[in-house]
């Protein structure tokens, strides 16, 4: 199975420019990974503008500079798009292109390789876009989508999560004290409707409160049944205090 980045630089590649200037400078920066002469490609890069025929020129010499230096991450992993370079020259020269097309990038060191960085899925997008990989910048912009999505699924699904382990657990303390109530037969000294209400807790201990209310003599809402097993507990409380 193919890497992104290689499917990315495949896209790249297979976009042909149309001017014969524009061909020939993205052929000089696929060329220069083969430059043995570190210092000698980091002249190449440096001097590369004054070949600079047209406004397309600089995108496509940043095409081939990324074909033959650069690599970017499968966006279901993260977001990450680098240059690397065997030298600070390198670094620098690519950088000064880089920023005087718009594309401002972050400085980084990995080992002894020097690196041209960027982490924002936005200017890893407009990267792409300027460069000419639209395809690849969509589904970049899919990925980010799925992500998000992704993301506030679990996010949901965490908070629903808490909310139902806090209800269970409130749930538990109820039906406890009611257990207790009765227990210790102290049930009759509660008014009727409390009565009822632990009654019903003890029976249906599974029910939600929506559901307890609604199995009332004269149903209540879902506060309601709140309402009245607090003050159960309230009394419990003050009988044990």
């Amino acid at each position: 199975m193919e890497s992104y980045s290689r499917i990315t630089k495949e896209a790249i590649l297979n976009t042909l420019p149309k001017k014969k200037c524009c061909q020939r400078i993205r052929q000089d920066a696929l060329a220069y990974v083969d430059i043995c002469d570190r210092f000698a490609r980091a002249e190449k890069i440096a001097s590369a503008e004054t070949h600079f025929r047209c406004d397309l020129c600089r995108a496509n010499f940043i095409a081939g500079l990324f074909i033959s230096f650069g690599s970017i991450t499968d966006p279901d992993k993260q977001y990450h798009l680098e240059f690397s370079f065997e030298t600070s020259e390198e670094q620098e020269a690519a950088a000064k292109i880089l920023s005087d097309g718009g594309i401002f990038m972050k400085y980084g060191q990995r080992g002894e390789r020097h690196l041209l960085y960027l982490k924002s899925s936005g200017e890893i997008e407009d990267f792409l876009a300027f460069t000419g990989a639209t395809s690849a910048a969509f589904d970049l912009m899919n990925a980010k989508i799925v992500r998000e999505v992704r993301g506030n699924a679990n996010r949901q699904m965490n908070c629903d999560m808490a909310n139902i382990s806090k209800s269970l657990v409130a749930a538990q303390q109820y039906t406890n004290v009611i257990g207790e109530i009765f227990h210790k037969g102290l049930e009759n000294r509660l008014p009727k409707e409390l009565q009822e209400t632990a009654r019903l807790r003890c029976e249906n201990p599974q029910a939600s409160m929506a559901e307890l209310g609604k199995l009332h003599n004269s149903p209540i809402s879902k506060s309601g049944v709140k309402h009245r097993l607090d003050k159960i507990l309230q009394f419990y409380k003050g009988i044990t205090e």
